[in-house]
């Protein structure tokens, strides 16, 4: 069983641009296997360990960022610590407890969702951080319309060559 797991995970890192020999297709179905979806590096080392898999905190590091990069891992948002991230890379709603250090994820309708947020804001008022991330069409560019920038808004500039 792990033999296809491992199969399809090489093929997922071949489709994603992503070298699929070593230890990375090994290290990303253990991760799809977990128990738990949301692991920081400590948490990835950890598991990896289990998995028969003996790789510094650097190597596991770079891991999951290529895999984060790749898109085959998602990040939360989180000042828990290092970055956390997500084994459902796919976009979906979190909630993120800092006094208990747990993610959650919220696969709920959007009436759902407002209303979970409307009740965190009221219950720990002055506490709640609310976080929209819009992301960026897949693919290509296809022309969609972005929103204006305006005052509170800074674009990025390039950086201006020095002469």
């Amino acid at each position: 069983m792990a033999g296809t797991a491992d199969t399809a995970a090489r093929d997922e890192l071949r489709r994603a641009g992503l070298a699929a020999d070593g230890w990375l297709p090994r290290l990303l179905t253990l991760l799809r296997a977990a128990e738990d979806t949301h692991i920081d590096a400590a948490g990835a080392r950890r598991l990896a360990a289990d998995g028969g898999l003996a790789l510094n905190r650097a190597e596991i590091a770079d891991m999951l960022e290529a895999l984060a990069g790749a898109g085959l891992l998602g990040r939360v948002p989180s000042r828990i610590g290092g970055p956390i991230y997500d084994t459902v890379p796919q976009p979906h709603s979190h909630l993120v407890d800092e006094a208990t250090e747990t993610v959650v994820d919220l696969d709920v309708s959007p009436e759902t969702l407002a209303a979970i947020v409307a009740q965190a804001i009221a219950d720990q008022p002055g506490r709640v951080e609310v976080l929209l991330r819009i992301r960026a069409p897949e693919g290509d560019d296809s022309g969609l319309p972005r929103p204006r920038r305006g005052p509170g808004r800074p674009r990025l500039a390039p950086p201006v060559a020095k002469r």
